[in-house]
């Protein structure tokens, strides 16, 4: 297989894979990797979380029955001494602390602990009368509870109704930066992933575009270089040609005149097309200057048979004004051909960065594909050269800009020139 062969083959099949690849199928596969990802780090960081806190209750049971050892061989008089005492010895693991009864608070020091972690304490008989006593305030002294409220609740045997209340100090309750690092880089690994994958595709869309182009400039460019030869052939024999019937034309009888006439005729239309076949195959290097599209379009379409133009005002281009002329030109002309009574619309507008320049017609509209339209020697008219719309796309292509073909809306086709806008 030759280099070029190989390279053509090459290419194809990696024109073929990015087609039935499409332009954001890195991003869903991405994006349900992501989601994956971020999904095992919340499960990662809640188990952390959970662990966390059944560290934080394991160590408050613990301190609640050391709690609870103490207590049980004191009175509720006492209560409040010993809980101070166990607070001092556990300042860093508890905040505060109390005992609870059917009631309410029997004692407490330290912080708050509304809303702390419970234990059930069973304690001596030394509690019953403040966990069963009447609900009226006991008097001070000694044995009277220290002013404990009494409650109602189960007396006798059973589950005590004296509840010890315990809060955690904040490093203790806090629960562990590991668990918020897992939930945070899981979330930035998986924005990152889809920003990757947005990247990626938008990178693998450009490639394929650029080879598009460069193939079908590569294709374009052979294309025209074998025309331009075979022109080069033919001008020299047509000449020949040319005049020889025209020569003739002044001596033949006038029975015979009307043959060589068409001779002539036919000769002066080849030339035609050999001059724009070679016009296409090596298109000038354009000039751009800034000009107003807009005043262009007017005085083109005045000289060239009038029609509408619709503008809103000056609209400064980047382009060579020759090139756009005749690429004017030469849509203009495409579309009288196919609506030669009706009248050719000519619109200037802005898009982003760029200026479009419709022609519309109301013909009988496209009866090919839009995309073949610029291509040479494809043509729907009898008497087209098919290489009208070809210069238009070469000399649009050159100046930094585009063009395509549309049917119409109601009927006819429309064609839009884009180009550049001058920098203000």
């Amino acid at each position: 297989m030759s280099s070029c062969r190989r390279f053509l083959c090459v290419n194809y099949h990696q024109r073929m894979v990015l087609a039935r690849f499409p332009r954001w199928g890195l991003t869903v596969p991405a994006a349900l990797f992501g989601a994956a990802l971020l999904g095992t780090a919340t499960l990662a960081s809640r188990t952390l979380r959970e662990r966390d806190a059944a560290v934080r209750e394991g160590i408050l049971v613990r301190e609640g029955h050391a709690l609870e050892t103490l207590l049980r061989g004191t009175t509720p008089g006492e209560a409040g001494d010993v809980l101070q005492e166990f607070l001092e010895t556990r300042s860093e693991v508890v905040a505060g602390v109390a005992v609870v009864g059917p009631s309410g608070v029997l004692a407490r020091a330290g912080a708050d602990t509304e809303g702390g972690f419970e234990v059930t304490a069973a304690l001596g008989r030394e509690w019953r009368p403040a966990a069963l006593g009447p609900a009226t305030e006991r008097g001070s002294g000694p044995g009277s509870g220290g002013g404990f409220a009494g409650g109602r609740g189960a007396g006798g045997r059973g589950m005590s109704p004296i509840r010890l209340r315990l809060l955690a100090t904040p490093a203790v309750g806090k629960e562990s930066t590991l668990a918020r690092l897992v939930l945070a880089g899981g979330a930035a690994a998986a924005v990152a992933l889809v920003g990757l994958a947005v990247v990626a595709a938008r990178g693998m869309a450009e490639r394929q575009r650029r080879e598009e182009a460069e193939a079908q400039s590569l294709r374009l460019a052979t294309l025209a270089r074998a025309g331009a030869g075979l022109a080069h052939r033919l001008r020299n024999p047509l000449a020949v040609v040319k005049g020889t019937a025209q020569l003739l034309s002044e001596r033949v009888p006038e029975r015979d005149r009307e043959r060589v006439e068409r001779i002539v005729a036919a000769s002066e239309r080849m030339e035609t097309i050999l001059s724009r076949l070679l016009d296409f195959a090596r298109p000038p290097a354009p000039q751009k200057s800034s000009f107003d599209l807009s005043a262009l379009c007017r005085d083109v379409v005045s000289r060239s048979g009038g029609g509408a133009v619709n503008d809103p005002g000056p609209v400064p281009v980047s382009a060579d004004r020759e090139h756009v002329e005749t690429i004017l030109e030469e849509l203009l002309a495409n579309a009288r051909s196919f609506d030669p009574q009706g009248t050719v619309e000519v619109s200037v507008r802005h898009q982003a960065a760029n200026v479009l320049l419709d022609v519309a017609d109301r013909g009988p509209g496209l009866d090919l594909d839009p995309a073949s339209a610029f291509e040479p020697y494809v043509t729907s008219r009898p008497d087209g050269t098919g290489l009208g719309l070809a210069i238009v796309k070469a000399l649009a292509v050159a100046n930094g800009g585009s063009a395509i073909v549309a049917s119409r809306p109601g009927g006819g086709c429309v064609a839009t020139l884009s180009l550049p806008a001058a920098e203000a």
